[in-house]
């Protein structure tokens, strides 16, 4: 499911016609403006699939990058999509709990940041963990109208 919000959320930043000739015109050759990071490998390879799949990506698919949080150190993007994948039961945080990956995932966009996650994953027991205090400040910033918080079903639309 979480793969699927992230595909529409790269549509809908693909589509965005203004804002792809902009971050084409500031692109250095063979530089891909969009970087998808994903804390799991399988995450990577399911997107990785699916973004082979996609049709509409058209020559964007160059613009690209699908990858882990551990292969990102160093690399950063225009725009990143952060999928965070973790949503269990027992609301284990598993390794999202190390803050020096969280930091590197967060700090990879140039221009934009897309978090993509279970957001009853990190309030509660969890609000003290790295995304728990990413999530409050998100949501302080949606107040003061610099962010927003979608459900899957307002991004899957």
């Amino acid at each position: 499911a979480e793969a699927r919000i992230v595909m529409s959320l790269l549509r809908q930043v693909v589509e965005c016609d203004d804002f792809m000739d902009a971050v084409r015109h500031d692109l250095q050759p063979g530089e891909p403006a969009i970087g998808v990071i994903c804390m799991y490998s399988r995450q990577r390879d399911v997107l990785n699939r699916m973004k082979s799949e996609a049709s509409w990506l058209g020559d964007a698919r160059r613009l690209v990058k699908i990858d882990t949080v551990d292969s990102y150190q160093g690399k950063e993007n225009r725009i990143i999509i952060l999928s965070t994948v973790r949503n269990n039961a027992g609301l284990n945080a598993g390794f999202l709990r190390v803050p020096n990956r969280i930091n590197v995932a967060l700090s990879r966009a140039m221009d934009r940041l897309f978090i993509v996650g279970a957001s009853r994953m990190w309030t509660g027991r969890n609000a003290q963990l790295p995304l728990g205090a990413v999530y409050a400040k998100v949501q302080t910033m949606k107040h003061e109208g610099r962010a927003d918080v979608l459900s899957a079903k307002e991004v899957l639309q």
